[in-house]
């Protein structure tokens, strides 16, 4: 009995339509409470990046160590990196296999580098867990 009057009150005191918020409509409506028209065109652009990176898919990704295939750029790229671990290294070479680029995230996180030179690449990943990697235009 005592557990059905603590599920009432529960329910009662949080109700499930506010029990989580979604950062996507927050952000739209805040973005929708600008009242001046070029700010709130520019908060939605904003979104707009955002939401591409969120929903884009990797172009690599895996778990612990890995060197990924020959990938081409024709102009800079920017090099996303994201590690669910606390060890991500990542090392960046020409095609040559020289290294271009040592990176590295310690405790897991996000961070990019900027790629300025065209070239052919590829990528050797020491991760301690889970890691997805994007190349995105700048």
């Amino acid at each position: 009995m005592k557990i059905l009057i603590l599920i009432a009150l529960t329910v009662t005191l949080f109700p499930l339509s506010a029990s989580f918020a979604d950062p996507i409509t927050d952000a739209v409506n805040e973005c929708r409470s600008i009242k001046e028209p070029a700010s709130r065109l520019s908060c939605y652009d904003l979104l707009d990046i955002a939401a591409l990176q969120l929903s884009s898919t990797p172009r690599f990704q895996g778990k612990r160590t890995v060197k990924t295939d020959l990938f081409s750029i024709s102009e800079p790229a920017i090099i996303r990196y994201q590690s669910d671990g606390a060890i991500f290294v990542l090392a960046v070479h020409n095609e040559a296999g020289d290294v271009v680029q040592n990176l590295h995230i310690g405790g897991g996180g996000e961070d990019q580098y900027l790629l300025e030179e065209p070239g052919r690449y590829y990528l050797r990943v020491n991760g301690s867990t889970t890691w997805r990697i994007w190349i995105e235009q700048p």
